[in-house]
């Protein structure tokens, strides 16, 4: 059974080695993840800009998190989501973006954006997520994609 509570400040550098540790389970390289490194670390700062934090947890451990980012023109960006490794393929995802999308809507927001990286764009995209756009990366000469997903309710 997998529970979502609030992302703590003491969750910070717990949150940021799974991070870091999913996104190594894709085989970059060395020069890469110490790029990437940096981006996934997160700090009080990264709570501040982020304030919608979730982390999940299964046998009081923190398997997978996620941030929401609300953007100037009401829009909100799902910032970070990742999943430790070891508990990929048991639903965690898919159920960190639900949270996510559910929060979103709560919160006014039509659409939830997101730039994901090139191996998690199946999952978006079976979880509804178009690509609309690219992005440019932080490595050097390589585009990821923007997403978004629609949150209007129909009725």
């Amino acid at each position: 059974m997998i529970e979502l509570r609030d992302l703590q400040p003491d969750d910070l550098a717990e949150v940021s080695a799974l991070g870091i540790r999913s996104k190594a389970s894709w085989g970059y390289g060395a020069d890469e993840m110490e790029i990437f490194s940096g981006e996934l670390t997160l700090d009080d700062s990264s709570l501040a800009e982020c304030p919608t934090a979730k982390v999940a947890i299964r046998d009081e451990q923190i398997v997978g998190h996620y941030t929401l980012r609300r953007h100037a023109n009401a829009g909100v960006e799902l910032e970070h989501m990742f999943v430790d490794p070891d508990h990929f393929r048991h639903g965690i995802g898919r159920q960190l973006f639900a949270s996510a999308l559910e929060t979103a809507r709560a919160a006014g927001a039509e659409e939830l954006m997101l730039i994901s990286d090139p191996n998690a764009g199946g999952f978006y995209e079976n979880q509804g997520a178009r690509i609309t756009g690219e992005h440019h990366s932080s490595i050097p000469g390589r585009t990821i994609p923007i997403m978004t997903i629609g949150l209007r309710t129909q009725g």
